[in-house]
């Protein structure tokens, strides 16, 4: 069953229960207060006509000083002829045994419910009885006139069938607002029902579409219910699960193009060494031939260990557990010069850092700092022309020690500073295979930038060199004290 089906009936059927209770409830409490009056009105006007009757009875036995069943029966006649036309009176004589005795009457028929009543009620006692279509109300009452006479039972029977047929018509016209109004209601619900779930629909209808790969589509509703509360949080997961769709793309893209890219450094050595075995197999090459032919396999295996070195270095960067501890950065500099100084072969290396004392695992900073100065080095062309600088100094404003590395090498274009970072990227091909590097230096400095929460961030513009900044915050401690002393 559908939900809008399961709305429908389930609204449907609790208003119907709920309007015939209350309407039922409604109707028998107003008929219960109007049945309470009219005993009320009755029985205070058959006490009047018992009193009345009791009072014109004495008169007229004092004035004719004779009493009988007649004078009452007279009595009773001229009663009715001032008021009482339209209700039933009987008179019964009770007898020793307290038979009652009718010898009077103003209607004809008298069924075996009123016969049964009169033989049994006592004292202004009441009944309601039903009697075909009609329902009577009949109160009894005796009278003692003189203690030597019998007593008499006087019984006033009113037709109260217009009380019970209220009730009846107002009933069936209950009954008739309720049709109607569930009819009513019915198309109502279908119709808000119709409104809520076509939303439901629609939102079922982009889950299927977004299963089945299309993950750019969203709801794109903006109802301020739960509904709409529901669309929009659908439309950020599908948002989300379409992000991390890209980005898988974009990892498998980059294991693919690692793959090959990695595929291509291991061909141009694999090929030399190849070549020179080859050459080294043959019976007639010449002593200077033969060294020649070792001195290149041994380049070749040289750049192959350093390439392996580096990879392995890259892809263990982020698992390496870190060795925090506080150091100089004056040490730091001199490791940097004993470090880089023999390596620098197109460039000058200059080092002033601003002494101060930080808290990093030093090892992957020096790291990440040689791989950023050989990365300018292979920048540049002209020794006695070109440069490196690195400068370091404290950051006050920021809690940080800020590190920079200028070079005055070929620069870069802006689109061309997120690729750097990918695996084997190069800007200058023949450049990299000239000075024999791999490609992944700027890769390893990215993972130690993510390990020790370093930032950092590159300027650079074609032919005007390039700028890279360094902000060290130690991941286990926010403080730089400048000054201090190792």
């Amino acid at each position: 069953m559908k939900i809008a089906t399961k709305i429908i009936l389930g609204a449907w059927l609790i208003m119907a229960l709920c309007f015939s209770i209350g309407g039922t409830y409604m109707i028998q409490k107003n008929f219960q207060v109007s049945y309470d009056n009219m005993v009320e009105t009755r029985k205070l006007q058959h006490i009047s006509n018992r009193y009345a009757l009791e009072s014109n009875v004495r008169s007229s036995a004092e004035k004719e000083d004779n009493y009988s069943v007649k004078l009452v029966e007279k009595c009773e006649k001229k009663i009715e002829e001032y008021g009482l036309k339209d209700t039933g009176v009987i008179l019964a004589e009770i007898g020793e045994r307290a038979e009652s005795e009718i010898f009077y009457k103003n209607f004809e028929e008298i069924d075996n419910a009123l016969q049964n009543y009169i033989e049994t009620s006592g004292v202004v006692h009441y009944e309601v009885y039903e009697n075909g279509n009609k329902h009577y109300l009949v109160i009894a009452s005796l009278i003692d006139f003189y203690p030597n006479h019998p007593k008499i039972k006087i019984v006033n029977r009113y037709d109260v069938s217009k009380t019970f047929q209220e009730r009846e018509r107002q009933m069936e016209e209950f009954r008739k607002i309720v049709i109607f109004g569930m009819l009513i209601s019915f198309v109502l619900l279908f119709v808000m029902a119709h409104l809520i779930t076509i939303r439901i629909g629609k939102l079922s209808k982009t889950t299927k579409q977004i299963a089945k790969g299309e993950y750019d589509l969203r709801t794109g509703m903006k109802n301020e219910d739960e509904i709409g509360d529901l669309s929009r949080n659908f439309d950020r997961m599908a948002e989300a699960i379409e992000q991390h769709i890209v980005q898988l793309k974009k990892e498998v893209e980059a294991r693919e193009q690692f793959v090959t890219d990695f595929s291509h450094e291991l061909k141009t050595p694999m090929t030399s060494v190849m070549g020179y075995s080859q050459m080294l197999l043959g019976s007639n090459l010449k002593e200077e031939q033969r060294q020649k032919a070792l001195g290149y396999i041994y380049q070749e295996c040289k750049r192959l260990q350093k390439l392996s070195n580096e990879l392995l270095k890259m892809l263990g960067i982020l698992e390496e557990q870190l060795e925090i501890r506080e150091v100089q950065t004056e040490w730091i500099a001199e490791q940097l010069e004993h470090i880089s100084m023999g390596e620098m072969e197109h460039a000058k290396l200059s080092i002033q850092l601003e002494q101060a004392t930080i808290a990093t695992d030093v090892e992957l900073l020096i790291t990440l700092l040689k791989n950023l100065i050989h990365n300018g080095d292979g920048a540049c062309k002209n020794k006695e022309e070109d440069f490196v600088q690195v400068y370091g100094r404290v950051n006050l404003e920021q809690d940080c020690y800020e590190v920079q590395i200028v070079d005055s090498g070929c620069g870069m274009e802006p689109e061309e500073i997120e690729k750097i970072f990918q695996p084997f990227y190069r800007i200058e091909k023949s450049r990299s295979g000239r000075q024999g590097r791999s490609g992944v230096g700027l890769s390893i400095c990215r993972n130690i930038c993510q390990v020790l929460h370093i930032t950092m961030s590159i300027e650079s513009k074609p032919g005007e060199g390039t700028k890279v900044t360094l902000i060290l915050i130690p991941p286990e401690s926010d403080e730089v004290r400048e000054g201090d002393e190792e």
